[in-house]
Protein backbone atom coordinates (compact mmCIF):
# COMPACT_ATOMS: atom_id res chain seq x y z
CA UNK A 1 0.00 0.00 0.00
CA UNK A 2 1.30 3.62 -1.26
CA UNK A 3 0.56 7.05 -1.11
CA UNK A 4 1.59 8.19 -4.47
CA UNK A 5 0.71 11.95 -3.69
CA UNK A 6 -1.22 13.73 -1.74
CA UNK A 7 -3.47 17.06 -2.76
CA UNK A 8 -4.49 19.80 0.02
CA UNK A 9 -6.80 22.38 -1.03
CA UNK A 10 -7.59 25.49 2.08
CA UNK A 11 -7.27 22.35 4.56
CA UNK A 12 -5.79 24.05 7.89
CA UNK A 13 -2.95 26.38 6.86
CA UNK A 14 -2.32 24.36 4.13
CA UNK A 15 -3.08 26.24 1.24
CA UNK A 16 -2.47 24.44 -2.00
CA UNK A 17 0.04 21.08 -1.13
CA UNK A 18 0.14 18.77 -4.40
CA UNK A 19 3.37 16.74 -3.32
CA UNK A 20 4.46 13.13 -4.82
CA UNK A 21 5.72 10.88 -2.19
CA UNK A 22 8.52 8.39 -1.69
CA UNK A 23 6.96 4.56 -1.22
CA UNK A 24 9.22 4.13 1.24
CA UNK A 25 10.45 6.75 3.81
CA UNK A 26 9.60 10.10 3.52
CA UNK A 27 10.77 12.95 6.64
CA UNK A 28 9.00 15.86 7.47
CA UNK A 29 10.59 18.49 8.92
CA UNK A 30 9.95 22.37 9.88
CA UNK A 31 9.75 24.17 13.14
CA UNK A 32 6.74 24.41 15.14
CA UNK A 33 3.32 25.35 14.17
CA UNK A 34 4.47 25.40 10.24
CA UNK A 35 2.25 22.81 8.96
CA UNK A 36 3.94 19.32 9.59
CA UNK A 37 1.23 17.56 11.79
CA UNK A 38 -1.26 18.92 9.07
CA UNK A 39 0.19 16.85 6.55
CA UNK A 40 -0.37 14.02 9.04
CA UNK A 41 -3.43 14.29 9.67
CA UNK A 42 -4.76 14.64 5.85
CA UNK A 43 -3.16 11.30 5.54
CA UNK A 44 -4.74 9.78 8.65
CA UNK A 45 -8.29 11.55 7.61
CA UNK A 46 -8.14 9.58 4.33
CA UNK A 47 -7.82 6.49 6.34
CA UNK A 48 -10.44 7.05 8.97
CA UNK A 49 -12.54 9.65 7.73
CA UNK A 50 -11.57 11.58 11.36
CA UNK A 51 -8.97 13.69 12.53
CA UNK A 52 -6.78 12.34 15.37
CA UNK A 53 -6.94 15.91 16.71
CA UNK A 54 -10.41 17.82 16.45
CA UNK A 55 -13.82 16.33 16.35
CA UNK A 56 -14.87 19.78 14.89
CA UNK A 57 -15.13 19.48 10.90
CA UNK A 58 -14.81 23.12 11.02
CA UNK A 59 -11.31 23.01 12.56
CA UNK A 60 -9.80 21.61 9.37
CA UNK A 61 -10.87 24.20 7.07
CA UNK A 62 -8.94 27.00 6.52
CA UNK A 63 -10.38 30.08 8.66
CA UNK A 64 -10.82 32.14 6.10
CA UNK A 65 -12.81 29.54 3.58
CA UNK A 66 -16.05 27.66 4.05
CA UNK A 67 -14.61 24.36 2.87
CA UNK A 68 -11.61 22.64 1.98
CA UNK A 69 -10.53 19.25 -0.01
CA UNK A 70 -8.17 16.24 0.81
CA UNK A 71 -7.32 14.00 -2.03
CA UNK A 72 -4.88 11.00 -3.08
CA UNK A 73 -3.55 8.92 -5.59
CA UNK A 74 -2.78 5.42 -3.47
CA UNK A 75 -1.43 2.23 -4.88
CA UNK A 76 -3.16 -0.94 -3.43
CA UNK A 77 -1.91 -4.32 -3.89
CA UNK A 78 -1.30 -3.31 -7.59
CA UNK A 79 -4.58 -1.07 -8.08
CA UNK A 80 -4.45 2.87 -8.56
CA UNK A 81 -7.41 4.49 -6.58
CA UNK A 82 -8.19 8.00 -5.95
CA UNK A 83 -9.03 8.73 -2.76
CA UNK A 84 -11.07 12.66 -1.48
CA UNK A 85 -12.58 14.03 0.78
CA UNK A 86 -15.02 17.30 0.63
CA UNK A 87 -14.94 19.05 4.06
CA UNK A 88 -17.51 21.35 4.69
CA UNK A 89 -18.13 23.05 8.41
CA UNK A 90 -21.09 20.84 8.83
CA UNK A 91 -20.17 17.56 7.17
CA UNK A 92 -17.87 15.69 4.76
CA UNK A 93 -18.31 14.39 1.71
CA UNK A 94 -16.03 10.77 0.43
CA UNK A 95 -15.63 9.65 -2.57
CA UNK A 96 -13.56 6.81 -4.19
CA UNK A 97 -12.83 6.94 -7.54
CA UNK A 98 -14.92 9.64 -8.38
CA UNK A 99 -18.20 7.95 -6.78
CA UNK A 100 -19.51 9.22 -3.32
CA UNK A 101 -19.93 6.10 -0.82
CA UNK A 102 -22.91 5.68 1.05
CA UNK A 103 -21.60 3.71 4.62
CA UNK A 104 -18.43 5.00 6.25
CA UNK A 105 -17.27 1.56 6.10
CA UNK A 106 -17.22 1.34 2.80
CA UNK A 107 -14.34 4.16 2.41
CA UNK A 108 -12.41 2.07 4.97
CA UNK A 109 -9.54 0.05 3.96
CA UNK A 110 -8.70 1.80 1.05
CA UNK A 111 -5.73 3.74 2.49
CA UNK A 112 -4.58 1.69 6.39
CA UNK A 113 -2.24 4.16 8.21
CA UNK A 114 -0.66 3.59 11.67
CA UNK A 115 -0.22 6.34 14.37
CA UNK A 116 2.26 7.35 16.91
CA UNK A 117 1.74 10.61 18.49
CA UNK A 118 3.00 11.91 21.36
CA UNK A 119 -0.46 12.96 22.68
CA UNK A 120 -1.12 9.45 22.80
CA UNK A 121 1.18 8.65 25.75
CA UNK A 122 -1.42 9.78 28.43
CA UNK A 123 -3.66 6.74 27.47
CA UNK A 124 -1.22 4.51 28.93
CA UNK A 125 -1.77 6.14 32.33
CA UNK A 126 -5.14 8.07 31.87
CA UNK A 127 -8.60 6.61 31.57
CA UNK A 128 -9.53 3.02 30.02
CA UNK A 129 -11.39 5.06 27.09
CA UNK A 130 -8.51 5.63 25.69
CA UNK A 131 -6.61 2.48 25.67
CA UNK A 132 -10.33 0.72 24.68
CA UNK A 133 -9.52 2.62 21.57
CA UNK A 134 -6.08 1.99 21.05
CA UNK A 135 -7.32 -1.66 20.74
CA UNK A 136 -10.79 -0.73 18.91
CA UNK A 137 -8.52 1.41 15.99
CA UNK A 138 -5.96 -1.39 15.65
CA UNK A 139 -9.05 -4.06 15.05
CA UNK A 140 -10.56 -1.79 13.06
CA UNK A 141 -7.79 -1.64 10.70
CA UNK A 142 -7.69 -5.70 10.09
CA UNK A 143 -11.64 -5.41 9.67
CA UNK A 144 -13.93 -2.36 8.84
CA UNK A 145 -17.02 -3.93 9.65
CA UNK A 146 -16.05 -3.90 13.17
CA UNK A 147 -17.11 -0.01 12.95
CA UNK A 148 -20.43 -1.33 12.70
CA UNK A 149 -20.36 -3.71 15.22
CA UNK A 150 -19.20 -0.85 17.77
CA UNK A 151 -21.84 1.61 16.62
CA UNK A 152 -24.63 -1.04 16.75
CA UNK A 153 -23.60 -2.20 20.53
CA UNK A 154 -23.14 2.04 21.30
CA UNK A 155 -26.67 2.95 20.22
CA UNK A 156 -28.51 -0.31 22.10
CA UNK A 157 -26.04 1.69 25.27
CA UNK A 158 -27.42 4.59 24.96
CA UNK A 159 -31.41 3.46 24.77
CA UNK A 160 -30.40 0.97 27.72
CA UNK A 161 -29.17 3.64 30.04
CA UNK A 162 -32.43 5.53 29.23
CA UNK A 163 -34.53 2.84 30.15
CA UNK A 164 -32.57 2.14 33.21
CA UNK A 165 -32.91 6.36 33.56
CA UNK A 166 -36.76 6.59 33.47
CA UNK A 167 -37.03 3.49 35.66
CA UNK A 168 -38.54 1.12 33.36
CA UNK A 169 -40.15 -2.35 33.63
CA UNK A 170 -38.34 -5.28 33.10
CA UNK A 171 -40.29 -6.34 30.86
CA UNK A 172 -39.05 -3.43 28.89
CA UNK A 173 -35.45 -3.38 29.58
CA UNK A 174 -34.74 -7.16 28.85
CA UNK A 175 -35.12 -6.85 25.18
CA UNK A 176 -32.09 -4.70 25.15
CA UNK A 177 -30.14 -6.87 27.53
CA UNK A 178 -30.49 -9.32 25.58
CA UNK A 179 -29.03 -7.23 22.62
CA UNK A 180 -26.32 -5.48 24.41
CA UNK A 181 -24.90 -9.56 25.52
CA UNK A 182 -25.12 -10.53 21.77
CA UNK A 183 -23.22 -7.80 20.53
CA UNK A 184 -21.26 -7.27 23.42
CA UNK A 185 -20.05 -10.62 23.45
CA UNK A 186 -18.99 -10.38 19.68
CA UNK A 187 -17.06 -7.08 20.92
CA UNK A 188 -14.96 -8.76 23.27
CA UNK A 189 -14.27 -11.83 21.77
CA UNK A 190 -13.34 -9.78 18.39
CA UNK A 191 -11.10 -8.59 21.32
CA UNK A 192 -9.44 -11.16 22.19
CA UNK A 193 -8.70 -12.99 18.72
CA UNK A 194 -6.75 -9.52 17.77
CA UNK A 195 -4.81 -9.86 21.11
CA UNK A 196 -3.92 -13.91 21.14
CA UNK A 197 -2.33 -12.86 17.54
CA UNK A 198 -1.08 -9.63 18.34
CA UNK A 199 0.78 -10.36 21.33
CA UNK A 200 3.96 -11.92 19.85
CA UNK A 201 4.63 -9.48 17.49
CA UNK A 202 4.51 -6.72 20.56
CA UNK A 203 6.82 -9.19 23.27
CA UNK A 204 9.56 -9.31 19.98
CA UNK A 205 8.99 -5.35 19.05
CA UNK A 206 9.63 -4.34 22.45
CA UNK A 207 12.70 -6.47 23.24
CA UNK A 208 14.41 -4.93 19.94
CA UNK A 209 13.38 -1.55 20.66
CA UNK A 210 14.76 -2.22 24.60
CA UNK A 211 18.00 -3.99 23.20
CA UNK A 212 16.81 -7.53 24.55
CA UNK A 213 16.76 -5.80 28.17
CA UNK A 214 13.20 -5.26 29.27
CA UNK A 215 9.63 -7.29 28.39
CA UNK A 216 6.24 -6.29 27.54
CA UNK A 217 3.01 -8.38 27.85
CA UNK A 218 -0.79 -6.96 27.66
CA UNK A 219 -3.67 -8.68 29.69
CA UNK A 220 -7.44 -7.82 28.94
CA UNK A 221 -9.81 -7.44 31.55
CA UNK A 222 -11.81 -10.25 30.25
CA UNK A 223 -10.57 -13.72 30.83
CA UNK A 224 -13.65 -15.73 29.54
CA UNK A 225 -12.72 -17.33 26.08
CA UNK A 226 -15.13 -18.20 23.60
CA UNK A 227 -18.58 -16.65 22.80
CA UNK A 228 -20.51 -18.89 24.78
CA UNK A 229 -18.47 -18.66 27.90
CA UNK A 230 -18.39 -14.60 27.23
CA UNK A 231 -21.72 -14.21 26.98
CA UNK A 232 -22.29 -16.33 29.85
CA UNK A 233 -20.52 -14.37 32.14
CA UNK A 234 -22.32 -10.98 30.69
CA UNK A 235 -25.38 -12.38 31.69
CA UNK A 236 -24.06 -13.20 34.76
CA UNK A 237 -22.67 -9.27 35.45
CA UNK A 238 -25.69 -8.03 34.54
CA UNK A 239 -28.16 -10.74 36.90
CA UNK A 240 -25.01 -9.55 39.67
CA UNK A 241 -25.59 -5.63 38.81
CA UNK A 242 -29.13 -5.09 38.17
CA UNK A 243 -30.07 -3.11 41.24
CA UNK A 244 -26.92 -1.33 41.01
CA UNK A 245 -27.88 -0.40 37.63
CA UNK A 246 -31.18 0.35 38.56
CA UNK A 247 -29.92 2.79 41.18
CA UNK A 248 -27.37 4.73 39.15
CA UNK A 249 -29.43 4.31 35.65
CA UNK A 250 -26.74 3.23 34.54
CA UNK A 251 -24.98 -0.05 32.67
CA UNK A 252 -22.27 -1.48 34.44
CA UNK A 253 -21.08 -4.24 32.54
CA UNK A 254 -20.31 -4.47 28.68
CA UNK A 255 -17.08 -3.77 26.67
CA UNK A 256 -17.44 -0.24 27.31
CA UNK A 257 -16.13 -1.29 30.60
CA UNK A 258 -13.43 -3.36 29.63
CA UNK A 259 -9.53 -2.30 30.25
CA UNK A 260 -6.05 -3.47 29.60
CA UNK A 261 -3.04 -3.17 31.49
CA UNK A 262 0.32 -2.98 30.07
CA UNK A 263 3.27 -4.68 31.62
CA UNK A 264 6.60 -3.91 31.45
CA UNK A 265 9.21 -6.89 33.06
CA UNK A 266 5.63 -8.18 34.31
CA UNK A 267 4.91 -4.28 36.63
CA UNK A 268 2.21 -2.44 35.33
CA UNK A 269 3.16 0.07 33.19
CA UNK A 270 0.75 2.71 34.80
CA UNK A 271 2.02 3.05 38.16
CA UNK A 272 5.82 1.66 37.74
CA UNK A 273 7.15 2.19 34.10
CA UNK A 274 8.86 6.06 33.54
CA UNK A 275 8.67 7.95 30.72
CA UNK A 276 10.77 6.03 28.77
CA UNK A 277 9.24 2.91 29.01
CA UNK A 278 5.91 4.21 28.47
CA UNK A 279 7.04 5.29 25.10
CA UNK A 280 8.97 2.61 23.92
CA UNK A 281 5.67 0.48 24.77
CA UNK A 282 3.49 2.86 22.50
CA UNK A 283 5.78 2.44 19.61
CA UNK A 284 5.87 -1.27 19.83
CA UNK A 285 2.28 -1.59 20.33
CA UNK A 286 1.83 0.47 17.36
CA UNK A 287 4.65 -1.45 15.38
CA UNK A 288 3.16 -4.71 16.22
CA UNK A 289 0.24 -3.26 14.88
CA UNK A 290 1.98 -3.00 11.42
CA UNK A 291 3.44 -6.35 11.45
CA UNK A 292 -0.10 -7.66 12.28
CA UNK A 293 -1.68 -6.02 9.36
CA UNK A 294 1.32 -7.31 6.74
CA UNK A 295 0.67 -10.60 7.74
CA UNK A 296 -3.11 -10.29 7.63
CA UNK A 297 -3.52 -8.29 4.60
CA UNK A 298 0.14 -9.03 2.69
CA UNK A 299 0.38 -5.75 2.38
CA UNK A 300 2.88 -3.22 4.86
CA UNK A 301 -0.07 -0.31 6.43
CA UNK A 302 1.44 3.29 5.74
CA UNK A 303 3.50 4.02 9.62
CA UNK A 304 2.65 7.93 10.39
CA UNK A 305 5.23 8.86 13.50
CA UNK A 306 4.63 12.11 14.85
CA UNK A 307 7.83 14.05 16.67
CA UNK A 308 8.90 10.47 16.96
CA UNK A 309 12.75 11.93 18.05
CA UNK A 310 12.18 14.59 20.67
CA UNK A 311 9.96 11.40 22.13
CA UNK A 312 12.83 8.27 22.61
CA UNK A 313 16.55 8.24 23.44
CA UNK A 314 18.94 7.31 21.37
CA UNK A 315 19.25 3.75 22.22
CA UNK A 316 15.71 3.27 21.42
CA UNK A 317 15.16 5.44 18.97
CA UNK A 318 17.96 3.33 17.17
CA UNK A 319 16.54 0.09 17.88
CA UNK A 320 13.17 1.31 16.37
CA UNK A 321 15.11 2.28 13.34
CA UNK A 322 16.42 -1.05 12.90
CA UNK A 323 13.07 -2.48 12.75
CA UNK A 324 11.84 0.28 10.39
CA UNK A 325 15.00 -0.79 7.91
CA UNK A 326 13.90 -4.53 8.04
CA UNK A 327 9.99 -3.74 6.79
CA UNK A 328 9.38 -2.68 2.92
CA UNK A 329 6.21 0.31 3.94
CA UNK A 330 6.04 3.36 3.42
CA UNK A 331 6.91 6.05 6.02
CA UNK A 332 6.11 9.49 7.02
CA UNK A 333 8.33 11.11 10.29
CA UNK A 334 8.55 14.44 11.04
CA UNK A 335 10.41 16.57 13.25
CA UNK A 336 11.45 19.67 14.24
CA UNK A 337 14.94 19.50 12.70
CA UNK A 338 15.87 17.48 9.89
CA UNK A 339 17.08 14.53 11.24
CA UNK A 340 20.47 12.98 11.26
CA UNK A 341 19.50 9.25 9.80
CA UNK A 342 21.97 6.72 9.22
CA UNK A 343 22.74 5.12 5.86
CA UNK A 344 20.89 3.15 4.21
CA UNK A 345 17.78 5.15 5.67
CA UNK A 346 19.17 8.43 5.02
CA UNK A 347 19.74 7.16 1.39
CA UNK A 348 16.19 5.82 0.63
CA UNK A 349 14.47 8.83 2.14
CA UNK A 350 12.73 11.85 1.02
CA UNK A 351 13.17 15.17 2.38
CA UNK A 352 10.39 17.80 2.78
CA UNK A 353 10.65 21.20 4.48
CA UNK A 354 7.10 22.64 5.92
CA UNK A 355 7.39 26.57 6.34
CA UNK A 356 3.98 28.53 7.00
CA UNK A 357 2.05 26.08 5.21
CA UNK A 358 4.45 25.68 2.17
CA UNK A 359 6.66 22.36 1.44
CA UNK A 360 9.25 22.25 -0.67
CA UNK A 361 11.43 18.73 -1.36
CA UNK A 362 15.09 19.27 0.09
CA UNK A 363 18.35 16.78 0.22
CA UNK A 364 19.61 15.32 3.10
CA UNK A 365 22.54 16.71 4.82
CA UNK A 366 25.09 14.68 6.10
CA UNK A 367 25.60 13.06 9.81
Amino acid sequence: MILNNLKLRCYRNLAKVDIAWNEHFNVIYGLNAQGKTNLLEAIYLLGHLKSFRSNRGQDLINHLDEEAWVGAVINKGGVIHQLEIGLQKNGRNPRVDGKTVQKLSHFLGYLRTVLFTPEELSKIKGFPAGRRALLDRAILQIEPAYLDRVQEYERILRQRNQLLKKEAGEDELAPWTEALVRTGSRIRHDRQVYLERFQPFLCRIYKEITGGKESARLIYSVEQKGMKEIKNQLNTSFERLASRERSLGLTLAGPHRDDLNFLNDERSLRSFGSQGQQRSFLLAFKAAQVMDLEEQLKEPPILLLDDLASELDSRRLEGFFSFLLKRRGQVFLTSAQQPRLADPLRQMANFYKVDQGLVTATTPERG
